[in-house]
């Protein structure tokens, strides 16, 4: 996995702004997988405009069991998560009740997330290497799904 231009939200005034991918099809996409498997969606949020992270995000529910999906606003990688005491995501792998669909999106397992981001960075700008920097992430989940403002 590369960590691709813009992926952390932040870009300057003369690079290229990433693309923003339609919440629309995000929200869709979420009652999509509960509706194969029983469960709900209880809770979405995809605004970006007054919050400080580059994520969308749903509460899917089955029975007990609540997960959250976060897909990246501008790339097609999603996770699952739990959330952790301090309002963070702990990263968590595929609810076995839910099937994942074919399609454009790219889930990315605990595995992937955890790892270390240094050698995943040539193609990030100078603008998200200062913020990097700046915030101190350790692992690839906390860039790809930050709240860095």
């Amino acid at each position: 996995m590369i960590l691709l231009k813009g992926i952390t939200g932040f870009w300057g005034a003369d690079t290229e702004t990433p693309p923003l991918l339609d919440e629309k099809a995000f929200r869709q996409m979420c009652h999509a997988l509960v509706r194969e498997s029983g469960g709900t969606v209880t809770e979405t949020d995809t605004d970006t405009d007054t919050s400080a992270r580059n994520f969308y995000f749903a509460e899917l529910r089955r029975y007990d069991d609540a997960i959250f999906l976060l897909q990246n606003i501008h790339y097609p990688y999603v996770a699952f998560a739990r959330k952790d005491p301090s309002g963070g995501f702990d990263w968590i792998s595929r609810p076995e009740w839910l099937r994942l669909p074919d399609g454009p999106v790219r889930f990315l397992g605990p595995d992937e997330l955890t790892q270390d981001w240094h050698s995943l960075c040539g193609e990030l700008s100078m603008e998200e290497l200062e913020q990097i920097r700046y915030w101190n992430p350790q692992t690839v989940g906390e860039i790809i799904f930050n709240t860095w403002d």
